[in-house]
This record gives structure tokens, C-alpha cells and sequence, in this order.
């Protein structure tokens, strides 16, 4: 009888071991988790958006190349027009209405003749990241 005790000792002292171990997480270790994720989750949140910013614009930047070489075809033909909606009318137009936007949604800005000088024949801006023009964020052709 007294060996049969001491192994139902045992074997409760080991069972109660890998119950202790089975228990599962505290809510203090749970808690440590979810502040890692997010510390994480912020510091990457953080770098994408610098990346988002820098696609946007060099997305610009590539609108107003298509733009002005469509420009440069249409004014081929006759002269600059007066307006970019031209650039989107009839059947052989170079461009849809949606690719005279920018990346913010803010349509363009088109000047002929060109206002600024320096050997273009006309202007062509985006107001940028902030949407105001004249700021320095401005994307414009070179």
C-alpha cells in the first residue's frame, strides 16, 4: 500500500507540473505582446508612409512627362493649345480626362505661353503634396 501512495504521489506531483505548464499566458504577458506589435506596427506604418509620399510624387512627375509629350504631338500638328482639355477630345485624343489629374486628385495647372521663361513654351504644375499653389512643394515641367 505504501508503494502504491507514493506513486500516486509522483504521478499527481508531475501531473500538477504539466498543468502548472499548461496553464497558458498571463494577462501582464499578454499585454507586453500587444505593445510590441504595436511599437512595431509603428515604426513600419511610419516608413511607408515616407515610401507613399516619394511614389506619389515621382507618379507626378511621370503624368507630366505623358503630358507635355502629348503637347509637344499636338503642337506638331498646329500649336500648344490653350487649354489640357483639348488634349482629351475626339477620337484620335491623346489622353483621357482622368490622366489631367495628379496623384492628389487636383487637376493641373497649364500656362501658354509660358509665364516663367527659361526656354519652355509653356508651364505645367501639379500643387503638390499640399495642394496650394505657388508653394515650394509644387511639381512642375523642366
Amino acid at each position: 500500500m505504501r508503494e502504491f501512495r507514493a506513486r500516486l504521489r509522483r504521478y499527481l506531483v508531475a501531473r500538477a507540473g504539466v498543468a502548472r505548464a499548461a496553464r497558458g499566458m498571463t494577462l501582464l504577458e499578454i499585454m507586453v505582446v500587444i505593445a510590441i506589435i504595436g511599437i512595431v506596427a509603428t515604426a513600419v506604418g511610419v516608413g511607408v508612409v515616407g515610401y507613399l509620399n516619394k511614389a506619389k510624387i515621382d507618379a507626378c512627375r511621370a503624368q507630366i512627362r505623358n503630358i507635355s509629350q502629348a503637347l509637344d504631338i499636338t503642337a506638331a500638328d498646329s500649336d500648344y493649345p490653350n487649354a489640357l482639355s483639348s488634349l482629351t477630345e475626339g477620337s484620335t485624343a491623346p489622353l483621357k480626362a482622368k490622366q489631367l489629374k495628379d496623384p492628389w486628385q487636383q487637376e493641373f495647372i497649364y500656362n501658354y505661353p509660358s509665364g516663367k521663361g527659361g526656354g519652355n513654351q509653356y508651364d505645367l504644375c501639379s500643387r503638390g503634396p499640399d495642394k496650394r499653389e505657388g508653394t515650394e512643394d509644387d511639381i512642375c515641367n523642366e
